[in-house]
């Protein structure tokens, strides 16, 4: 039906009418002078027009509509920003529940955050469909050959063009760089440089250059930026010339500068920069170039570049590149480091049994009487065990190398020797022995400025602290050693995410939570793969009752559940197990559990599951599985041990009395002490709960309910200091049905003196300048600049102030900072 009459048609719509309009540049005439008198007579009409407009490739005519349109009192324009990364994880998230953080890293680095282009590049499997590359092509094909060059070359450098980069690649034509800039698909910046609209853009355009356009240009491009080339240059610009040349296939030039980029680069302590040009440096190596005798041979590129890929975490790769370099000749210069380097990598890929292989093969290449080699083979054997579960062959390949390198002077492997025992001595209990060792191969590793040995050195450290409940010396040394490292390299080491997670989960267990959730969220991030430290926030969520994000975050984190690995698979069934009970699947949980208990029995691994113990105690209780609960007891029956011995003692006495039925309040009432002596108040007040549910089945027994009211009002005080909001409902509901009045005067007060006294008092100073930046509504993007941190980070802080604050959105967080009075522009930190 066409409607004869639209004014009259909107007019009469009696709860008011919003006409949304889409793509308005592409309108006919009628059309647009239709918006242009409705526009103008709507302040009586209860009429909303809602135009989108692209503002690319408009005909002048149009153009000069629109800047009519703007003048015309009650026109809004709302010029559409481009997403963040984090709102095209949502955006994709979304789509795809499962998308995983590897894909919207590529989807965000290839539509810079265009919805449309998110939507699309998911839906194609990261390709670019072919409805939007027709689309594409149709403008690409309205241009000149040296105009779509230009357009290709702006993808191929890491950073925005200037003028003279797009004038070599058109070879000097002007009118080509010009002619691109005003498609509309360059956008030419003063400030910023030239860039594709959008990177999708030069991608399709350089997919239909010829090969030999290609190398052309890259050709092109290498030579003008080699010529710019003056004084002593940055890596950076370095491999930008190596990357021109090694793309135009001219391998002599690629070599030369792939080399003088990787030494760059290492001397800019940019390790996994270095790491990938000595890789490349490695597979354009002929024998021809050992003419220089400045130029190292093959292997020794290779196991270079496998080492300094490894430390910034990117193991697969640098295993893949030593299983091309390494052959079956023992013969060529460099076998041996390359063997150690490979097998190292293959034990932490989870493949033991290669890893032995090649220590074996390199055990053949040492000479007899050498010591200092003979050392870095033993500690090389004792790194490949670690996190396997062979102390006592760790112990003795460890102290092997401290023998032979002591011997040969060799103080590196004196220091790597003496931190790998001190993770023996900590794994078995000795935990004064264990802080000596590590702190002496930290002072070593300090010495010797080597953020490899001074990761490991601080990551068994850290360990030790927290097994001797001490949390601040945890955070202390994580974060001095974080600090250390980066004067040490740029890129993070992947140690790092290992000291992160060592740090939050012992705020965790300390009741620290806003602390924990405050860390940087940067830290313990590698560019690819889950973070360590997610499985501990994820329980810090889950006692908040945050399910949704705890799931998030374990997105990803099943690659650290595998079978030879088994203190990474206790501390992945630990918060699984978690997330199964909060979903009212106790069997599951039990299940994640007891496959764990399975592997970490009669291990080291077993003195340290007493978390995942006591979690598969629950879940076997709520199962009803007396035959699972048994099960569980006998395989950790170890775990029964250390600083928390008692408080485990009396968990597994109050367990299987709730097993049985016939619920003990001594044992719950044993635990809550011992916890609240260890400083673990999250825990404490579970055993609180557990206590007061007991004593009220013993209601008849004088004074039970009495005690039963002051466990509650504890452990309520507890819950609602720590918001843990399921364990604060799971109190007031016990209460409830036991017609026990709690005394709420603390949250009330809490409430007044948020109302009266100080509205923002549950913020830090941090979060109040954010609030104030919200209120006044900047972007994450903006927030960081102002106060100096990461979109990243200040997105971690509005989420933070949103639950403090009880809001659901920005626009409520606003509104809330207005109503307290906290407005304005808060100065920059100094």
């Amino acid at each position: 039906m066409v409607d004869a009459d639209p004014c009259r048609t909107l007019d009469d719509a009696a709860q008011g009418t919003v006409l949304l309009v889409e793509d308005v540049h592409w309108a006919d005439w009628s059309t647009l002078d239709f918006l242009a008198h409705l526009t103008r007579n709507l302040p009586e009409r209860r009429v909303l027009v809602l135009l989108t407009w692209r503002d690319e490739a408009v005909d002048h005519d149009r153009l000069t509509w629109l800047g009519e349109m703007l003048r015309t009192p009650g026109f809004v324009d709302l010029p559409l920003r481009r997403l963040t990364e984090q709102e095209t994880l949502q955006q994709l998230r979304r789509l795809q529940p499962d998308c995983t953080a590897e894909t919207v890293a590529a989807v965000y680095g290839r539509s810079v955050g265009n919805p449309y282009l998110n939507v699309e590049l998911i839906r194609g499997d990261l390709t670019v469909p072919a409805s939007l590359r027709q689309l594409l092509l149709a403008r690409l094909q309205a241009l000149s050959p040296t105009a779509r060059a230009v357009v290709a070359a702006t993808g191929s450098l890491a950073r925005a063009l200037d003028d003279d980069d797009l004038l070599a690649a058109a070879d000097a034509a002007a009118d080509a760089v010009r002619e691109a800039c005003d498609s509309g698909l360059v956008i030419r910046d003063s400030e910023v440089g030239c860039a594709a609209r959008h990177p999708v853009i030069a991608e399709v355009a350089y997919d239909q250059l010829l090969s030999s356009e290609r190398r052309d240009l890259h050709t092109r491009l290498a030579k003008h930026l080699a010529g710019r080339m003056s004084g002593e240059a940055t890596a950076a610009k370095l491999a930008e010339v190596a990357e021109q040349f090694h793309r135009a296939g001219e391998r002599d030039a690629a070599f030369s500068w792939a080399l003088m980029a990787a030494r760059a680069a290492e001397k800019e302590y940019a390790f996994a920069e270095a790491g990938h040009w000595f890789s490349v440096a490695s597979s354009l190596w002929r024998l021809s170039d050992l003419a220089d005798d400045r130029v190292p041979q093959r292997l020794v590129l290779a196991e270079r570049a496998a080492s300094l890929l490894s430390g910034a975490g990117r193991h697969v790769e640098a295993l893949a590149l030593l299983d091309a370099a390494v052959t079956d000749r023992d013969t060529e210069v460099g076998t041996l480091a390359a063997l150690l380097m490979r097998g190292t990598l293959r034990g932490l890929t989870d493949d033991l049994a290669g890893a032995m292989a090649d220590l074996q093969r390199a055990r053949r290449l040492v000479s007899a009487g050498d010591d200092r080699t003979l050392g870095q083979v033993y500690i090389s054997h004792a790194m490949m065990l670690r996190g396997y579960a062979h102390t006592a062959e760790t112990a003795e390949a460890a102290q092997a190398a401290l023998e032979h390198a002591t011997k040969a002077g060799d103080t590196r492997t004196i220091g790597q020797a003496r931190s790998m025992l001190g993770g023996v001595a900590a794994n078995e209990g000795r935990l004064d022995e264990a802080v000596e060792e590590a702190a002496a191969a930290l002072k070593i590793a300090r010495d010797l400025a080597e953020p490899e040995d001074l990761a490991m050195a601080a990551m068994h450290l850290t360990f030790v602290h927290g097994l001797r409940n001490d949390t601040d010396q945890v955070v202390a040394v994580a974060d001095t050693i974080q600090t250390e490292l980066r004067h040490l390299m740029v890129n993070e080491h992947w140690i790092e995410g290992i000291l992160e997670s060592n740090a939050v989960y012992n705020l965790y267990l300390a009741g620290r939570w806003d602390e924990a959730l405050d860390r940087d969220d940067n830290i313990g991030r590698l560019p690819s793969g889950p973070a360590f430290k997610d499985s501990q926030l994820a329980l810090i969520h889950l006692a908040r009752g945050n399910l949704q994000k705890a799931v998030e975050l374990m997105h990803g984190q099943e690659v650290f559940a595998v079978d030879d690995q088994p203190q990474d698979k206790s501390d992945y069934a630990e918060t699984m197990a978690l997330v199964r009970l909060v979903q009212h699947r106790p069997r599951e949980a039990l299940a994640l559990v007891l496959d764990s208990a399975e592997l970490s029995h009669d291990t080291e691994d077993e003195l340290i599951a007493g978390s995942v113990l006591c979690i598969g105690l629950e879940a076997a209780v709520a199962a009803q599985s007396a035959d699972g609960f048994d099960r569980l007891v006998a395989l950790l029956r170890r775990a029964v041990s250390g600083v928390q011995a008692a408080a485990l003692a009396a968990i597994v006495d109050g367990e299987r009395s709730r097993i049985r039925g016939t619920p003990d309040p001594v044992a719950w009432l044993t635990a809550a002490q011992e916890w609240a002596s260890l400083g673990r108040p999250y825990w404490e007040a579970q055993a609180r709960l557990r206590a007061a549910e007991a004593l009220l089945a013993q209601r008849r027994q004088t004074g039970a309910r009495g005690r039963a009211t002051e466990e509650l009002e504890a452990a309520r005080q507890i819950a609602d200091q720590l918001g843990a909001a399921p364990l604060l409902s799971r109190i007031q509901a016990l209460a409830k049905i036991a017609r026990i009045h709690l005394d709420d005067s603390a949250t009330e007060h809490h409430e007044r003196s948020g109302a009266t006294a100080d509205p923002l008092l549950p913020l830090t100073e941090r979060e109040r300048q954010v609030l104030a930046l919200v209120a006044a509504g900047r972007t994450n993007r903006e927030i960081g600049a102002t106060l100096y941190m990461s979109p990243k980070t200040a997105s971690v802080h509005v989420t933070h102030i949103l639950e403090k604050l009880g809001v659901q959105s920005r626009v409520q967080a606003a509104a809330e900072a207005v109503r307290l009075g906290l407005t304005g522009h808060p100065e920059r930190p100094t």
